[in-house]
């Protein structure tokens, strides 16, 4: 069906207008905001806002510092696009010094205002060697922490009530449920979970076992395994089977597998 040419356009057809105005794009006609701005109308202005701001409560009360970076961008024929960054300064709410990170902010609290007492709900983990300055919910669980926060997933919640052994990981040199530790209470705490056992290309001891065994079968039991397996094995290099057992037995696994799981532990302690 032909296009009916519109009046006060010169005797184009709509689509002529549109593509002459530089605003037909595969045949498809722009939105209207960049078409009134286009046609003389008035500029349109959009104003995007990512804000990233942190409250840090004190004894002293609570403080929020914020600086914002606005950047304006020009599209088109008189649209104006305008982005407005917000970013986020940590202030000691004692004496009003600005940090960039909460781990600055951390560190200067305990060193200048110790008789306040720690910062509530920040804390500091050590896990496999590096140190995380989060800040925390009181009900967070380590387990919850250490995925979520520390991006550190290859610790699994199973029953996430201390029954499975699934979340199992090493704090302090023993090993803990971390559904069941909270982050709060691990504050301080050096800790150990299946991503600091060994490299895909340098696996520890225990890790080749249970791969040349083939002591995981799903495998998402296995992570809580290998650490309770590293654990035992510090203190008893050389298990017995009995002990192997005994060294595991607050972990299960669903699989069935737990006759190749002994073998894999037996093997890396050399029994």
């Amino acid at each position: 069906m032909t296009e009916k040419k519109k009046n006060g356009s010169g005797g184009k057809t709509r689509r002529e207008f549109l593509k002459d105005a530089g605003l037909l794009v595969g045949g498809t006609a722009i939105g209207s905001t960049v078409l009134l701005a286009a046609c003389g109308g008035e500029e349109t202005t959009k104003t995007i806002t990512q804000k990233q701001t942190e409250t840090v409560t004190a004894t002293a009360g609570a403080t929020t510092m914020t600086d914002t970076v606005t950047s304006t961008t020009t599209v088109g024929a008189g649209a104006t696009v305008t982005e407005t960054d917000t970013v986020s300064k940590f202030v000691c709410p004692i004496d009003g010094i600005e940090f960039d990170t909460l781990a600055e902010l951390k560190a200067h609290f305990e060193a200048e205002h110790a008789e306040e007492g720690g910062i509530p709900g920040i804390i500091t983990l050590n896990v496999n060697g590096k140190n995380y300055t989060l800040k925390v919910e009181p009900e967070w669980t380590l387990a919850w922490v250490l995925r979520e926060k520390c991006l550190l997933i290859g610790t699994k919640i199973g029953c996430n009530r201390g029954e499975c052994g699934t979340c199992t990981v090493i704090m302090n040199g023993r090993t803990v449920y971390s559904c069941m530790t909270l982050a709060i209470e691990a504050n301080g705490a050096i800790i150990e979970t299946v991503e600091g056992l060994g490299t895909p290309n340098n696996l520890s001891a225990v890790q080749e076992s249970f791969a040349s065994i083939r002591g995981g079968q799903c495998g998402f039991c296995t992570p809580g395994f290998l650490m309770s397996a590293t654990a035992l094995l510090r203190k008893n290099p050389s298990p017995t089977m009995q002990e192997a057992k005994e060294g595991v037995a607050g972990n299960l696994c669903i699989c069935g597998n737990m006759t190749r799981i002994i073998k894999s532990i037996m093997q890396a302690g050399g029994a």
